[in-house]
């Protein structure tokens, strides 16, 4: 160990850190004993995403506010009431898509639209577009506060989706996109320069494939002339801040009018 670590934790537990390491187990609950944690008191308001509880012994852990986003369990996992998931983000996922999940952590840490599009090109192609990716992504795209990665995961999206689907992106898709729009005004304290990054947010949509993406682009014309504001952009229209968040809204509707 380097120095820095020998003068930070204690005999005790350096001893459970190399006890941990040494061993071969696998157990969630048997490496927690190996090393010297209490599950009643160690494991609240904790980062525990895409761990693997297979086979784990969970009676009497305490996971209150901790984050359980995409945990393996299988049927061996043992879950009762004295498992305490109080305030827990919980989405267990099953055993057999740990690898569809240990890629999925890649995605949502890529950094850039290029990587974050190359990998979900990757899990398209070694799983495809199944319900359980489908599922990953919306609820990616509905948790990201940035709006190219929430464009990113757009594209990757069929136009068909169910309805909570497209509510629960449409929800995200509007606190993210004030947040951008807000950003971009600040700078200046001008509408024009609100209507700028619009500009490049309908430039990326008009490029989309046949996703959802695409789908939007057109609830955007179809708005933008509703409101008689349009402006030519490319033979798209150029919106304003309002427009994109009224279309936003209505997308739901117009995706389930595309199928």
């Amino acid at each position: 160990m380097s120095r820095l670590v020998e003068d930070i934790v204690t005999d005790e537990e350096r001893a459970a850190i190399e006890s941990v390491l040494a061993s071969l187990e696998m157990r969630f609950d048997r490496l927690t004993a190996l090393a010297g944690l209490d599950p009643a008191k160690d494991f609240t308001h904790s980062d525990l995403r895409a761990l693997n509880f297979c086979g784990a012994d969970l009676r009497g852990f305490d996971f209150t506010g901790s984050d359980l986003r995409d945990t393996a369990i299988d049927g061996s996992t043992q879950i009762d009431d004295t498992t305490i998931l109080t305030d827990a983000n919980v989405r267990w996922t099953k055993k057999e898509d740990i690898p569809i999940v240990q890629l999925m952590m890649r995605v949502t840490s890529a950094s850039g639209t290029a990587a974050r599009t190359s990998l979900l090109a990757d899990i398209e192609t070694r799983f495809g577009k199944t319900s359980h990716v489908i599922q990953f992504v919306v609820n990616a795209a509905s948790e990201t506060d940035d709006l190219e990665t929430f464009l990113d995961f757009l594209d990757f999206l069929p136009p068909r989706l169910s309805q909570s689907h497209l509510r629960k992106l449409a929800q995200n898709g509007e606190r993210v996109l004030r947040r951008k729009m807000a950003r971009s005004m600040s700078r200046t304290r001008r509408q024009t320069t609100t209507i700028f990054a619009s500009s490049g947010i309908v430039e990326r949509l008009r490029e989309a494939a046949d996703s959802l993406a695409s789908i939007w682009l057109a609830q955007i014309a179809v708005v933008a002339d509703q409101q008689a504001q349009t402006n030519a952009l490319k033979g798209t229209v150029e919106p304003t801040a309002d427009i994109l968040i009224t279309s936003l809204k209505a997308l739901p509707k117009a995706a389930t009018d595309a199928k």
